[in-house]
């Protein structure tokens, strides 16, 4: 390869990598922390360096067996902008159980029941006052799927989604995902 072809690819590489990196890093700002709670799951986002630098609040939850940015399913979000006795949601002891509404949140969408061994995506929001006095958007995502482990109680597995075939699968109970180099080097570039 010539060393000009090179260099105009290095060059290209480094221009697109900061612009790609900052949309993703703004389409997710960590993974939902899921837990089961009475045999349903329950949403919260992890206490990160960002979490506890500033004040956030909870925004709004979605749950959906769609594509992850695809409308429907569950949704919930803060009936209004009145901060006092909502619900924060930023460790598994207060978390959002699935199909509950605590004081001050609305119900977009209703609840239906989830199935076994059916993958869904969840999208958690908090927002928190910037320096300048705009409003930052924080977002967490998973995917996962509820399954039971070999004493036939309820468990949350995680959820892929296949690029190729555009289908979602569940994970058996243990099974790690499975990353393509590239899919572990974006992953990581969008930390």
């Amino acid at each position: 390869m010539s060393r000009t072809l090179r260099y105009s690819l290095i060059c290209l590489l480094i221009v697109l990598t900061p612009s790609t990196v900052t949309a993703k890093r703004r389409q997710n700002d960590g993974e939902v922390v899921i837990t089961m709670r009475n045999g349903q799951p329950c949403f919260s986002y992890p206490m990160d360096n960002e979490i506890r630098k500033k004040k956030y609040y909870f925004y709004s939850l979605a749950v959906s067996n769609k594509r992850p940015n695809d409308s429907g399913g569950w949704a919930i979000q803060i009936a209004n902008s009145n901060k006092k006795g909502l619900l924060e949601p930023n460790n598994p002891e207060r978390c959002i159980k699935y199909g509950v509404i605590t004081p001050k949140m609305e119900e977009i969408f209703t609840a239906v029941p989830l199935l076994a061994n059916t993958p869904y995506h969840v999208r958690l929001s908090v927002s928190g006052a910037a320096e300048e006095g705009a409003l930052v958007e924080r977002v967490y995502r998973s995917d996962f799927c509820l399954s039971r482990n070999a004493k036939g109680e309820k468990i949350i597995v995680g959820a892929v989604w296949d690029d190729k075939t555009d289908a979602p699968r569940c994970l058996k109970p243990g099974e790690s995902p499975k990353r393509s180099l590239w899919q572990r080097l974006l992953r990581f570039l969008s930390r």
